[in-house]
């Protein structure tokens, strides 16, 4: 298992969001996580990247995470968060060159090699013509393809996108999920990504997590499946504190 949980507790203070959580994932495999606003899933991602306190084990590739010193820097994890902001001119290629600013020293430039590896990877993602544009000046779905380009570089074996498609139109909502799918079949990584976008689910394989239900446990991504959490959550249930 290239991921498991052994009785997790997280959250903040006395507000525990996260309780007795327990689960095991194969590699490689897409897992959509999912729940109620407040049901610990950006709590959940920060336990991964020990930003949070919490008990219980969290095992990467069959090691205990609070045993590794730098699991980015590894190439194990890599994170997408909810959201970039990026303020100032740069190019597109320039920023995706970046994911490879873990295997570098402080001072350490860019190297040529490292522009034909960015360089390919826009050309897998049909990006290669945006390479010289300015980043924003790009749309909000351009943009996430390019933050996922930067993504692809840092070529983790697990990978954390938190809720990646939030206010990408129908398009771009469904490219992004055919590229996470394909990553997980070509690539063989492991995507725990957070969403609340469950109708785009519907044609990918993988699992659910839902941090909202009791007892949450992976559950194979179906239509049955993917309409019972919609409904659980549609319910009005609160996650149970």
């Amino acid at each position: 298992m290239i991921v498991e949980a052994k009785h997790v507790v997280a959250g903040y203070g006395q507000r525990v969001l996260i309780r007795n959580l327990s689960f095991s994932i194969p590699a490689p495999a897409f897992v959509a996580v999912i729940g109620h606003n407040g049901a610990g899933k950006t709590t959940f991602f920060k336990a991964f990247q020990q930003q949070v306190a919490y008990q219980g084990q969290l095992l990467l590739q069959g090691h205990d995470l609070k045993s590794i010193a730098n699991p980015a820097s590894e190439g194990i994890l890599s994170y997408l968060p909810q959201k970039n902001t990026v303020t100032f001119p740069i190019k597109v290629s320039d920023l995706v060159v970046m994911g490879l600013f873990r295997k570098k020293t402080f001072f350490e430039n860019y190297t040529a090699s490292d522009h034909q590896l960015a360089a390919a990877v826009l050309e897998d993602l049909q990006l290669s013509h945006l390479a010289d544009h300015d980043f924003t000046t790009l749309s909000g779905g351009e943009q996430q393809l390019v933050w996922l380009a930067q993504l692809i570089l840092q070529d983790a074996s697990i990978c954390l996108l938190d809720e990646p498609t939030q206010q990408l139109d129908v398009y771009y909502k469904s490219k992004v999920f055919r590229l996470l799918q394909d990553w997980v079949l070509t690539k063989s990584k492991t995507i725990l990504c957070i969403t609340h976008d469950l109708q785009n689910l519907l044609p990918l394989k993988g699992y659910l997590l839902n941090l909202s239900k009791p007892a949450p446990t992976l559950e194979v991504i179906s239509p049955e499946t993917v309409q019972e959490n919609l409904l659980f959550l549609e319910s009005g249930r609160q996650p149970v504190r």
